[in-house]
Formats: C-alpha cells, sequence, structure tokens
C-alpha cells in the first residue's frame, strides 16, 4: 500500500455547522425515511469532501452523498484550487472518477486537510478514525 500524502491546511477552517449547511443531513435524514426508518443523525467529527464533474460529494461515515452545487462548496473548490495554484484539485479527472486527494474537515475546530483519497476515504468512513499506526482487524482471540 502507498505512504499516506496529508498536506495540512493551516489556513482554512470551514464552519462547524458545514453538514448541514450544504443539506448534507437533509440527504442521510431523506433517505433513511425513504428506507422506513425513523431516524436522527450526528454527522461523524471528520467529514471528506470533494467534487465528481461539478457535483460536491461529502463522506461521513458509512454515508456517502452527492449534493446539489452550493455556492459554499463551490468556494471551498476555489480557495483548494487557488492555495495550491491548481496543483492540487479536489474533483476527479473524469465525472466518474475519483480525485487525487479528499479535503478532510474536522467539525470540532474547523480545521482541514488534503489527504490523498484512498487513505482520506478511510479515515473519514472509520467509526472511530485512527491514524494507521494501529494493527488492522480484529485483536486475536488467545489460543485454547
Amino acid at each position: 500500500m502507498m505512504e499516506p500524502r496529508l498536506i495540512e491546511l493551516p489556513w482554512m477552517r470551514l464552519p462547524r455547522d458545514l453538514p448541514w449547511r450544504v443539506k448534507f443531513v437533509d440527504a442521510v435524514l431523506d433517505h433513511a425515511r425513504k428506507l422506513g426508518l425513523e431516524a436522527r443523525y450526528r454527522p461523524p467529527r471528520f467529514c471528506g469532501y470533494y467534487f465528481s464533474g461539478d457535483s460536491p460529494i461529502v463522506v461521513g461515515g458509512k454515508w456517502t452523498v452527492t449534493l446539489d452545487e452550493t455556492p459554499l462548496l463551490n468556494k471551498v473548490r476555489r480557495s483548494v484550487e487557488a492555495a495550491t495554484e491548481c496543483r492540487i484539485t479536489v474533483p476527479g479527472e473524469a465525472p466518474d472518477a475519483a480525485p487525487d486527494f479528499l479535503l478532510v474537515n474536522d467539525a470540532q475546530n474547523g480545521a482541514c486537510w488534503l489527504w490523498d483519497f484512498p487513505h482520506g476515504r478511510l479515515f473519514v468512513e472509520a467509526h472511530e478514525p485512527v491514524t494507521g499506526d494501529e494493527p488492522e482487524g480484529p485483536p486475536a482471540l488467545p489460543a485454547s
């Protein structure tokens, strides 16, 4: 497996309520209702943002949602591109292609990082996000 690439964006802070502002939480709840579930949803601490073509996609826990474009997410996209002089972008090359990087956001303090897509996605999908130093899989059972 390749070495994770993580780029800190210390100048970038996103609002703590971004998943609500961009309608990610509404989309998750709407889907749950369609499945016949009475649900409440609190997004995880870490969410990931990227684009497929012009469509913003948000990943939070096991939920991946394609959203309608919003001025706020377009501004986030332009900010990343401007700061990296377009060397790093969060959209994939083609509409169905995964991007090189995922924008990871910490809802507790608004901090942001660009993380190579495979590692970033694993991180934001994890129930308990970890750095990768932990052993993979469940602990071994003692021999009986």
